[in-house]
């Protein structure tokens, strides 16, 4: 267990972790963002120990999920423009300047709009330095960009709403879970332990899950392909890490940006879904390492 610090910020009482290695002194820093209903420790805990990369990492609880709250400590709905915010209030508050950025589905689409605001704030101010950027990322099957065709996203998506007002609605949050898992990772082997260490991770704050999954599906609901362009221009390198079990559309699109953007790359892990942080932890850190020490 690392000590937990709390951030107070408009809307979010936000809890983030602070990684050092002793063996690293190279001043490099990573942010870590994980994806919708597990927070940030549990999601990373099984890569941070095999990374090598980074003097500083950051694992940063989004809210409704962790540790981090709404300060009247009740779930609340949410957005991704608000998250990215929150995550723009801490990098301010620890005076980052340049650092890598990894980010995990939910945290995948978020880490993507966090550098396109960055990157428009340090234009509107027109000073670059001593301004927070990012060098370089990592996305693991980010939200929004799981299909290439926007229309087919958006139907792709009105199953995460589905699992959200099961979730809310019934109290069913079993079944609601179930509607998610069976959406984002249809072609799972169903493991009985596998399948109930999911259950109990998302069931852990179902309702910040619930709200989580409504922000991603308004997100691609409001943004169209021109938005989603800008949003892939305005990214730096970028490695893309998907699972072999993962649906062949979202593989292919991978592909086609990894093929079309000169500074991507896309790898696929073998016998992974989307729940591949937790499947092939020390596979993902060898190829992180990699990633990131090439700069």
């Amino acid at each position: 267990m690392s000590q937990v610090f709390y951030l107070n910020l408009s809307h979010t009482k936000l809890a983030y972790r602070i990684y050092e290695n002793p063996n690293i002194k190279n001043s490099r820093t990573a942010v870590l963002i994980h994806g919708a209903g597990v927070g940030g420790e549990i999601t990373w805990s099984g890569i941070l120990e095999h990374l090598d990369t980074w003097q500083q990492v950051i694992v940063p609880d989004l809210k409704g999920m962790g540790d981090s709250y709404a300060h009247h400590g009740q779930e609340e709905a949410t957005s991704v423009d608000g998250l990215v915010l929150d995550m723009m209030g801490l990098i301010d508050h620890l005076s980052l300047g340049e650092f890598d950025l990894v980010g995990y589905s939910l945290g995948g689409l978020v880490s993507l709009k966090l550098n396109q605001a960055l990157n428009q704030k340090m234009m509107a101010a027109q000073v670059k330095q001593k301004s927070p950027s990012v060098k370089k990322m990592c996305l693991l099957e980010p939200a929004s960009l799981d299909r290439a065709d926007n229309d087919t996203l958006i139907l792709l998506r009105e199953n995460y709403r589905k699992a959200a007002l099961t979730i809310r609605e019934t109290g069913d949050v079993e079944l609601g879970i179930a509607h998610f898992v069976d959406s984002v990772a249809p072609n799972r082997r169903k493991h009985p332990i596998a399948e109930a260490t999911t259950q109990s991770r998302l069931a852990h704050r179902a309702l910040g899950f619930s709200y989580a999954l409504d922000a991603v599906t308004d997100y691609v609901a409001q943004n169209d392909h021109a938005a989603r362009s800008a949003l892939l221009k305005s990214a730096p390198s970028t490695l893309l890490l998907a699972g072999e079990l993962s649906h062949p559309l979202l593989q292919d699109y991978y592909a086609h940006l990894a093929e079309h953007h000169p500074k991507w790359q896309f790898d696929a892990l073998s016998a992974c879904d989307h729940s591949l942080p937790f499947q092939k932890p020390r596979q993902i850190a060898k190829k992180m390492n990699k990633w990131f020490f090439e700069s």
